[in-house]
């Protein structure tokens, strides 16, 4: 796994064997945490996606209490499932190829 700071936000890579498996992108925005997965469509291993929402909640953006916004593929069942360990209240709706998510991190 790679953690990537920069002024936009904080990127993490999850890689196996060289091979970025996924990647998400982690900024503050008015008070809100937003988060937009980026995840190949194509077989991963069993355990990429819930490493890669589970390396984005060990990050120190996410040690609070507060809104939260994520973008994830729609129909990617594994992140949505793993996002809501993570989180109280999760609202999701469509919006073309993608699933927002409103929700509560607590």
């Amino acid at each position: 796994m790679r953690v990537i700071t920069d002024p936009g936000g904080t990127s993490v890579v999850v890689e196996a064997d060289g091979e970025a498996l996924g990647d998400v992108t982690v900024w503050s925005d008015g008070g809100i945490v937003r988060l937009r997965f980026n995840v190949p469509r194509r077989h991963l291993p069993a355990t990429a996606r819930r490493d890669l929402v589970d390396a984005v909640f060990a990050l120190p953006e996410l040690d609070w209490r507060g809104p939260v916004q994520a973008a994830i593929p729609l129909g990617d069942a594994d992140l949505l499932a793993g996002l809501r360990v993570h989180l109280g209240e999760v609202e999701t709706r469509a919006a073309g190829a993608t699933c927002l998510i409103d929700a509560t991190l607590e």
